[in-house]
């Protein structure tokens, strides 16, 4: 059982640990401006620094107003062609977009801390079923529960500038760093890597 426990327990620690550094890199190393964001920075500047999605759906609710009023103007142009290069419709697009990413990110934050604790929940239960009950049963549970940790916790790999998004990595980051402490304690206090064979003199 001790070769399962080390086994597991490594490639735990190498999948925490590297996603960790991963998530801090993209949260304070990662560089996001563009050469290309001096032809569109306005909007995408505006869509990085709302505050709420709220505040998104605001700018929408104009850009909306004035894509119907370009449809009236022109009503073959954009439906029948699908222009959206041209404004208001590019705007409208984006905007359109990052509200729908914008609440993707929440989701995905409420779906994080939710099964981020029930593997918490399956973490205790294996921990204490090891020592008391069964040893099999409770690395049963300490799998479930580092595989429910590890899963939630792995990156995102795309994402726009908001901070919806943001607020996304600062989770996982947390979350991811407060798991591999979890899994150092466990390994400790389990003693994986204790070597059985030898004496005390």
């Amino acid at each position: 059982m001790k070769a399962l426990q080390r086994t597991l327990a490594i490639i735990a620690f190498l999948v925490l640990a590297a996603q960790t550094v991963r998530h801090a890199y993209l949260l304070w190393l990662e560089p996001r401006a563009s050469v290309l964001d001096q032809y569109d920075q306005p909007l995408k500047d505006k869509i990085a620094g709302a505050a709420s999605v709220d505040e998104l759906l605001r700018r929408y609710d104009l850009a909306r107003k004035e894509v119907e009023q370009a449809k009236k103007e022109q009503p073959r142009t954009a439906e029948q062609y699908g222009v959206f290069e041209s404004e208001p419709y590019r705007s409208e697009h984006q905007l359109r977009e990052a509200i729908t990413n914008w609440e993707a990110g929440s989701k995905e934050i409420h779906a994080l801390r939710f099964y981020w604790l029930t593997g918490l929940v399956f973490l205790i239960l294996g921990v204490l079923i090891y020592r008391k009950l069964n040893r099999w049963f409770g690395v049963t549970l300490l799998i479930v529960a580092f595989s429910e940790l590890i899963y939630w916790t792995s990156p995102t790999f795309l994402g726009p500038a908001t901070r919806e998004f943001d607020r996304l990595l600062a989770n996982k980051f947390v979350f991811s760093a407060v798991s591999l402490v979890l899994l150092i304690a466990v390994i400790w206090f389990q003693r994986i890597f204790a070597d059985e064979d030898r004496r005390s003199v």
